[in-house]
């Protein structure tokens, strides 16, 4: 079937009108394609994303296990200045690919670059100054809204330097990735984060109580202005082929977005949480084919109500948070989660229980849970650990009737 239905890429507006189509996402998921990973796992690995998605998934979570510098490979030298890691055009392809070639992909993962200048970059394409740290993987921005009357409305100027920037780094990462790995949709903080990065956390807190009409008038500008990122992306991403992704990992053939990027709604109530984000968020999901949302910290389980009620929305990511618990000490959030008809990602990496013993853990999660309606992502520290992980997950899995 490969190459049978466009032998040219086809225009976004003929794609996109195209993409709920059956055959056309049979021509996406046969068309995905890297190097790094034979036809027959990819194939099956592609198949099991969309069986996700669509709830028909079989043989126990999807497991998205990587172990970095697993295999031999180039070494990229680092240019001169910190700043030119994000910023040399040149040097964060060669290094992605360099990354990417070592890597080892075990169970469902796939190779994936996501460009990004941090996760202030939204408010930088708004006309923030930036700050990049890419050594502690982070930005910041300089809030310069001081009175919204000063600010009317809000857009992305086609000369935005860290805008150009990222759509150069985007383009070329569809064009060196192509039969390689997937470019993702960005980390966007948009909605209410990126008004707390133009406007000061503490004056936007005291805004939603005081003086709630411009904020209100800029998120309904926010959810416009994540909708035009969305479909820019989707432009350049879309026809080449290699379906879609994000910064939480996972595939479709269709437009797979993270919605949620919203780490101050840890600070208001579920009331202000609908009245102020409730319409983006709802706006957001019915943009996307398949919607994930990114639940950061005990703080924000106090919205997971009103979210549970949102149609589109398919999948909610737990973060747990540094120094908290790991995932199955939150049986009872994890179980809401999926009783509400949503499937749930969990993360072993890093801080975020990147310590902890996998296996009992998945011990727990595959007898408490759905294991079908699972998504765990996870860091190993080699290819035989990835792999063994990967295997037990299956062997729970049949254990417990998955």
């Amino acid at each position: 079937m490969r190459g049978t239905i466009f032998r040219s890429p086809p225009s976004f507006s003929y794609f996109y009108a195209w993409s709920r189509h059956e055959y056309f996402i049979n021509y996406l998921r046969f068309s995905m394609r890297t190097l790094w990973i034979e036809e027959q796992p990819l194939a099956r690995t592609l198949a099991r994303h969309e069986a996700f998605w669509r709830g028909e998934l079989e043989e126990g979570p999807l497991m998205w296990v990587t172990a970095a510098n697993a295999k031999p490979g180039p070494l990229i030298t680092e240019p001169a200045s910190e700043e030119e890691l994000w910023t040399n055009v040149d040097y964060v392809i060669a290094s992605t690919e360099a990354s990417l070639a070592r890597t080892h992909f075990a169970g469902d993962a796939l190779p994936v670059f996501c460009p990004w200048l941090g996760p202030d970059q939204f408010a930088a394409w708004l006309g923030a100054e930036l700050m990049l740290k890419p050594r502690a993987f982070t930005s910041w921005a300089k809030p310069f809204v001081v009175d919204w009357d000063d600010h009317p409305e809000f857009h992305i100027a086609a000369d935005n330097h860290w805008w150009q920037l990222y759509l150069d780094i985007l383009r070329e990462s569809v064009r060196a990735g192509r039969d390689k790995w997937v470019t993702g949709y960005p980390d966007l903080h948009t909605g209410v984060d990126a008004l707390s990065a133009i406007r000061g956390r503490d004056r936007l807190a005291l805004d939603l109580i005081e003086n709630p009409a411009p904020v209100l008038r800029a998120m309904r500008q926010m959810t416009a202005l994540w909708k035009q990122v969305v479909d820019t992306v989707s432009e350049i991403v879309l026809p080449a082929g290699q379906g879609t992704t994000n910064w939480t990992m996972g595939w479709s053939g269709q437009r797979f977005l993270c919605i949620g990027q919203n780490d101050f709604t840890c600070m208001i109530s579920p009331r202000m949480f609908e009245d102020f984000c409730g319409a983006d968020t709802r706006e957001c999901c019915d943009h996307a084919d398949w919607a994930m949302y990114h639940l950061d910290g005990p703080g924000a389980i106090r919205h997971v109500p009103w979210l549970l009620r949102l149609e589109k929305l398919h999948c909610v990511q737990w973060i747990q948070g540094a120094g908290q618990k790991p995932p199955s000490q939150w049986l009872e959030l994890l179980r809401q989660i999926q009783a509400g008809g949503k499937t749930v990602q969990l993360y072993y990496g890093g801080a975020h229980g990147g310590d902890v013993d996998l296996k009992s853990e998945l011990d727990i999660l595959c007898r408490a849970l759905d294991p079908n309606r699972l998504f765990i992502w996870a860091e190993a520290g080699s290819a035989q650990q990835a792999d063994a992980i990967v295997c037990y997950a299956r062997q729970v899995a049949r254990d417990n009737g998955a």
